[in-house]
């Protein structure tokens, strides 16, 4: 729906243009015709949306004033008038786009690739030629800002390299790496599970893994940001040549990478943007819209200009800028911004600074706390928002949680082009982010200059078995590597540690949990990975805490004590059915005899139902829960904790272990929250016949059903509509047929269906969704596969060219095993 609304708005200002420029009545008519299409559009939104969404978005004011435009005539006399009521049209529309849920917008995450038009084409036709079964390796050379990565990724991205390849993989080399991190990361991109087993094995060991994995199939390598041709010499002989049309793809700063590598053609070195597709790339990263208001429009072009075709820099620029759309503003950029972008990296960082000065104090922290992280590092989300409040960056905000306050910081950041998207969600939410190389200098530079503390993640060495040395990613790496060479019992910890804030050792394995760390009682996040992950009841000795992550081969018992940790806010285990001691909580209780609450408690994951019967008196604030263990009762009924008075609830997964042998039913709908968004199924087998009743959730949006979540052959969704869906997958089910219509889903905006291997077809009449974006169908039946291309043709029969389908069917999956 935004798409169209943006095509629609261009096509009505572009009309406006022309007849402003020749007033004769084919311009009148293109006008009013345009008009009204862009009236009727902003209508049937109006219907997507309830009244009081309709006035917070300023859809309605919107709608007035197209229709006034419709009613009156512009005639050039009358041209500045009409300028300034069309930069109130984009910006009431712009603030629409800002107002609007992130996850209908971009859903996909598509790369601007704006002026690569040509290499596109041409790179598309030497991956996907045909004609060539030999392998090949293609290179892609240019200086650091210039798009490498973007142009990569929108490539591995394009719906006929999907198809094309049955095998795609990605990973990161950096200017420092390993051999087993690359493996590892090709691996684990290819959709393989990385188990701990594969993790142990040695180079080698992984090297011929990749090999049988790619032998005899078709597949396409990227490995983006190559500095040196050795990595190349070091990984080579795991990539077979089997005359399949194979390809390995390389990005390196270094035009002479492709020659030393010896790669089929000559490599493709990106060059500057010019003018008009400077412009053009800044009005795509400014403007929600894409459309530049009249009275900015002067100083955008000097802006663009003084960019000297640097694709980072508008990027960077376009950040300081959207969000303050007044003229003095963007004549005070036009003045300072440096005209010396291009010949030298130090030339040209005063100007990518700027951004960075414009920060306020707290954004800068943040900011610059990214220098921790190892150059290319994907950070997840969720852990950089956990360490930033663990670091103290982080001030409360009104009636906000400081997650939420983190968050606007995150989107900050990522607005102003200073970090980087590099995973979504399904619901378009922005899973991990990273930072561009040149940015991380500027972050180094300020850090130093700024005496701002910088410890850093770096890999901790371990021997992971008698043969082989693990590498895991520790904070403080040097904290970690103590920890791992000596047990520290009865010694104290250097003074310099004592008031260490994070200590991150998720990735560096252990055989138990480490009870040193409990030394370290100024700590607000622990992260550790053991063997027997239960840690000690003087964990509660650790009274700052307030994120704890276990990773454990063995379910992990809590102690009682973890009930005293009242600043706990995140408890995330991850092993198997993870026990709390002491169920009969009033066992535990303060020093006025009263059960002890924790307050600020907000993740509670992968816990068994039996340590939480009396969960919502004892964390009232908890916005994640994850039940695991037993779920069905001995009648069939799926049953767990009542949660119905967690009023923040917002996501809850429930897996079942002990499975049922028929189908279950669906416990009283008065046991979910009504503020429940995203709700996750795995092996309770319900009948779909009982699916219905999720569609009472008043604001369900996120419903996933996975492995063995429902069970039979049919669902038929009658007349229950599902409101406020907005993203619905199901994996692994046993269905066949599937009977539904656009009026079941009316907001539906991304379809995943994986592994449903029976399933014979996807309901046509869902491609008919207006707000639908994206049908994604793997390792389905050949009907079921050919059915979402069918809604896909049908869409675009009808003139939508924004739903997009990803379609493998289950014989091409079954190739790649």
């Amino acid at each position: 729906m935004a798409d169209a609304l943006t095509l629609l708005l261009k096509e009505f200002v572009d009309a406006f243009k022309r007849y402003c420029l020749l007033p004769d009545t084919k311009y009148r008519e293109l006008m009013i015709h345009s008009s009204t299409a862009l009236r009727n559009h902003l209508l049937t939104m109006m219907r997507l949306y309830n009244k009081d969404m309709v006035l917070l978005c300023g859809l309605k004011r919107a709608t007035d004033r197209v229709n006034r435009i419709f009613l009156e005539d512009f005639f050039p006399s009358r041209k500045q008038r009409g300028e300034k009521f069309i930069d109130e049209l984009i910006d009431t529309i712009e603030n629409l786009y800002k107002l609007k849920d992130n996850s209908s917008s971009n859903i996909e995450g598509e790369e601007d690739v704006v002026g690569f038009d040509e290499e596109v084409v041409t790179l598309l036709d030497q991956l996907t030629a045909t004609s060539i079964k030999q392998f090949q390796v293609i290179s892609i050379a240019g200086m650091a800002g210039l798009g490498k990565t973007t142009l990569a990724r929108k490539l591995f991205n394009d719906p006929l390299v999907e198809y094309f390849f049955d095998i795609r993989a990605w990973t990161r080399v950096s200017q420092v790496y390993l051999v087993k991190d690359l493996l590892l990361g090709i691996l684990s991109s290819s959709n393989r599970d990385v188990t701990d087993e594969i993790y142990q094995m040695s180079d080698v060991q992984l090297g011929e893994k990749l090999y049988r994995l790619l032998k005899g199939r078709k597949y396409l390598v990227v490995l983006d940001d190559i500095w040196d041709s050795k990595v190349w010499n070091d990984i080579k002989m795991y990539f077979p040549d089997d005359k399949t049309g194979s390809r390995v793809l390389f990005t390196s700063r270094d035009v002479d990478v492709g020659s030393h590598v010896q790669a089929a053609r000559p490599t493709h070195v990106l060059r500057f943007r010019n003018e008009v597709e400077s412009w053009d790339l800044f009005m795509k990263k400014t403007f929600g819209t894409g459309i530049c208001p009249f009275s900015l429009e002067a100083f955008g072009r000097v802006i663009t200009r003084k960019c000297e075709g640097l694709p980072l820099a508008i990027v960077i620029v376009s950040g300081l800028l959207k969000n303050k759309l007044s003229n003095k503003w963007w004549g005070q950029i036009a003045e300072k911004l440096s005209l010396f972008m291009v010949s030298n990296a130090s030339q040209y960082m005063h100007s990518l600074a700027l951004s960075y000065n414009d920060l306020p104090p707290h954004l800068k922290q943040c900011f610059l706390f990214f220098g921790s992280f190892p150059e290319d590092y994907e950070v997840p989300v969720t852990k950089l928002i956990w360490l930033w409040i663990a670091q103290g960056f982080i001030n409360q905000s009104g009636s906000k949680t400081l997650e939420d306050v983190a968050e606007d910081c995150l989107m900050a950041l990522i607005n102003r082009g200073l970090l980087l998207t590099s995973k979504k969600r399904a619901d378009g939410r922005i899973k991990a982010c990273c930072i561009h190389d040149l940015l991380r200098d500027v972050c180094l530079r300020k850090a130093e200059e700024e005496k701002f503390s910088l410890l850093s993640y770096n890999y901790a060495l371990v021997p992971a078995s008698s043969t082989t040395i693990h590498s895991g990613l520790c904070y403080p790496h040097e904290l970690g590597n103590i920890l791992l060479k000596a047990r520290l019992i009865g010694r104290p910890i250097h003074y310099e540690y004592k008031t260490v804030r994070v200590l991150d050792m998720e990735y560096v394995p252990m055989s138990v949990f480490h009870s040193d760390v409990l030394h370290l009682s100024d700590l607000r996040y622990l992260a550790i990975q053991a063997y027997d992950g239960s840690p000690p009841a003087s964990i509660s000795n650790l009274v700052n805490l307030q994120t704890l992550i276990i990773s454990s081969q063995k379910n992990i018992v809590l102690p009682k004590t973890i009930w005293n940790m009242v600043n706990l806010r995140h408890l995330y285990t991850k092993s198997g059915e993870n026990l709390i001691e002491q169920p009969n909580f009033v066992q535990v209780a303060g020093n006025d005899g009263s059960p002890n609450l924790l307050p600020s408690l907000q993740t509670l994951s992968q816990v068994s139902p039996r340590s939480c019967q009396d969960v919502s008196s004892r964390a009232p604030n908890i916005r994640k829960l994850g039940f695991c263990g037993s779920l069905i009762s001995s009648l069939g009924d799926l049953e767990f904790p009542n949660v119905n008075s967690l009023q923040h609830l917002q996501k809850l997964k429930l897996l079942n272990t002990i499975p049922y042998p028929e189908a279950t039913r669906l416990c009283n709908l008065e046991m979910f929250s009504k503020n429940l968004r995203k709700l996750t199924l795995s092996n309770t087998k319900v009948d779909w016949e009982e699916i219905w009743t999720f569609s009472r959730l008043p604001n369900l949006e996120i419903l996933k059903l996975k492995l063995h979540a429902c069970t039979g052959e049919i669902w038929e969704t009658g007349d229950e509509e599902f409101s406020q869906l907005k993203v619905l997958k199901m994996h692994y089910l046993d269905i066949k047929c599937w009977i539904s219509s656009r009026d079941n889903f009316p907001r539906l905006q991304r379809l995943v269906v994986h592994r449903c291997s029976k399933l014979k077809r996807i309901p046509l009449d869902l491609g008919s969704i207006l707000t639908l974006e994206v049908i994604e169908v793997r390792g389905c039946s050949t009907s079921a596969h050919n059915s979402a291309i069918e809604i896909q043709k049908e869409q675009e029969n009808e003139g939508n060219s924004f739903l997009k389908v990803h379609a493998k069917p289950e014989l091409e999956i079954q190739n790649e095993q």
